[in-house]
């Protein structure tokens, strides 16, 4: 093969890129028609979050049917976030946060110094990958002790076989995670986004294919997690070849780009490690309870989720290239705006959105999750869950706009520290709210510690609904921290419009919560005879009339907020609307 087919291909498009960056640089320095701009990206990013989403709350229903939220349940939940974790922090970080910038860069010189960075991109990263998955696999005994420690006897066991099978998935989505980046630097998204269809897909028909054929039923999930990691990468390598992107790797850890990805990573790993260690803390905590603590706490998590991935991340992801152009400029009138705006969509659809998920948490977890192994005990425990989480559910989609701002003025440490400060919290919450833990003789010394420091200072015996409540406490510390701090820096952060927004559409959610439960109230949703369609049917329009009344009652205050979100709706859709609904340009 000649030198020329390693070569990154189509300089002309590399070149219409570059003059595209550019023009949207200058189109930034207006001010007209940049808010509407952001909401029309929030409903490109969203859009194609929303089906993986789907997907995977698919794959999660059909988990629920088989295994419900039982001993098998937890142990396979425990297993998948011990790679899950270091998925996060090697694949999806390292990718997004620091290779993205560094191609861009080279994209502008010639081909062969990129082709050469990026064979030294993939060769290093999927070394490491691999040493990480030996490890993972050798260890994983210890491993999983460490992160379980209330798991004993067949239970324990069975997780360390799950987490050792599952590190493999550890290779397979890391190499799919660097596929991602390189696709995401040359401006292609649509096989990316696809891709974790392709994994919920992968997993649920290794549930109903293999579930019956193995020893360990719960071992088909294993399977199919690593099906799905392969799926992910195969899925990919067809769009990087046409991009003309080589396969051929090379491993050169010391390429001057990767060391310059390296001083990118330390910083934003440190912070994203703050906030997984936070999941992960959940999760230890939840596996010193009852059974199905720990499937509970992962089911209610993946609802809370639902909105955060589609509209939040959405969001900050739309928001930051104005905020970062305002920070180059230094127009704090602007960023002032900005910031602003984003803060007050936060509050028109977030603040309605926790109160649903906490006046709807048992018909929403009905409607999905009860059916076969699930039983209508783990739906009250888990939309208990789901209410707890719900109270921190504004404070999270705010802190991103506020992070958001924060990396647009080149500050990455207060994030950090308001990681810090989120955790802090978060164990000693934990400690304080989860109430006694009752341990079997054979559990090791960081189960009985953690046992004895929770029986001096425990205040309540909430149980896995304290984790959850401690995470919302977590989220609310860390918003306050970086508020604080970022007031401090930028004089003019917009508490003022924020507060006028935060209290219409706070008004609107109390007016809203009192339609909901009484709707609520009017239907039995336990009840063992009732029919999946009519408590669709109920739900649906739970959903509508509590969707209708925010909107009635936040007009008066919120009309142009409300007016800005319809603009993430095709324009086809929008000249439907009445001239009044129609956003402004």
């Amino acid at each position: 093969m000649s030198p020329k087919s390693w070569r990154l291909k189509r300089p002309a498009e590399r070149q219409s890129g570059v003059n595209t960056v550019k023009s949207g640089v200058r189109g930034m320095q207006q001010d007209s028609g940049e808010n509407a701009r952001v909401v029309r990206a929030v409903g490109q990013i969203g859009g194609l979050t929303l089906l993986s989403r789907i997907a995977g709350l698919g794959r999660d229903m059909v988990i629920s049917y088989v295994f419900g939220a039982g001993l098998a349940a937890d142990a396979f939940f425990m297993a998948f976030r011990i790679p899950n974790l270091l998925r996060r922090l090697v694949g999806e970080g390292a990718t997004d946060a620091a290779f993205v910038p560094v191609l861009t860069r080279y994209l502008t010189r010639r081909s062969r110094a990129t082709s050469r960075m990026i064979r030294a991109f993939f060769g290093t990263g999927l070394g490491l990958l691999l040493v990480l998955t030996g490890l993972g696999i050798c260890f994983a005994d210890p491993i999983t002790r460490l992160f379980a420690p209330g798991f004993t006897s067949d239970k324990l066991l069975l997780t360390i076989d799950l987490t050792r099978v599952m590190f493999v998935y550890l290779f397979c989505v890391g190499a799919a995670a660097l596929a991602m980046g390189v696709l995401h630097a040359l401006r292609h998204f649509t096989a990316p986004a696809f891709a974790p269809v392709l994994f919920n897909a992968a997993v649920i028909v290794s549930v109903f294919g293999l579930s019956a054929q193995v020893a360990e039923p719960v071992m088909s999930l294993a399977y199919g997690v690593v099906l799905g990691g392969v799926c992910q990468l195969l899925w990919q390598l067809p769009a990087l070849v046409r991009h003309g992107v080589s396969l051929r790797l090379n491993w050169q850890p010391r390429h001057p780009a990767l060391r310059r990805m390296g001083l990118l990573l330390l910083p934003l790993v440190f912070g994203t490690g703050i906030f997984q260690l936070n999941q992960i803390i959940s999760t230890l905590l939840a596996s010193l309870l009852a059974d199905g603590s720990v499937a509970c706490l992962w089911y209610a998590g993946r609802l809370f989720e639902f909105p955060v991935g589609i509209f939040v991340v959405a969001l900050s992801t739309a928001v930051l290239p104005s905020l970062a152009t305002y920070a180059r400029q230094k127009d704090w009138g602007g960023m002032q705006d900005s910031l602003g705006f984003a803060l007050r969509l936060v509050n028109v659809v977030t603040l309605p959105a926790a109160v649903g998920l906490a006046v709807l948490a048992t018909p929403i977890t009905t409607v999905l999750f009860f059916r076969g192994a699930f039983s209508a005990q783990d739906v009250v425990l888990t939309a208990t869950v789901l209410q707890a989480l719900a109270l921190g559910l504004w404070a999270v989609a705010a802190t991103r706009q506020v992070t958001a701002c924060l990396y647009a003025l080149g500050d990455t440490r207060t994030p950090v520290w308001g990681g810090v400060v989120a955790l802090m919290t978060k164990i000693g919450a934990s400690l304080v709210l989860m109430g006694h833990i009752s341990l079997p003789g054979e559990t090791n010394w960081l189960a009985q510690g953690v046992a004895a420091v929770s029986g001096m200072v425990s205040m309540q015996n909430w149980g896995v609904v304290g984790l959850a409540a401690a995470t919302s406490l977590a989220s609310m510390a860390n918003l306050v921290f970086q508020a604080v701090r970022l007031s401090r820096r930028f004089s003019a952060f917009p508490w003022q419009q924020w507060a006028a927004s935060l209290l219409w559409s706070g008004l609107a959610s109390v007016g809203m919560l009192v339609v909901l439960w009484w709707f609520v109230g009017q239907v039995d949703w336990l009840a063992p005879d009732g029919s999946r369609l009519s408590r669709l049917g109920s739900l649906g329009g739970a959903v509508l009339i509590g969707g209708c009344s925010f909107v009635v009652l936040v007009w008066p205050g919120g009309k142009d907020e409300l007016r800005a979100l319809l603009g993430i709706l095709p324009h086809r859709l929008l000249g439907l609307l009445p001239q009044f609904l129609q956003p402004r340009q």
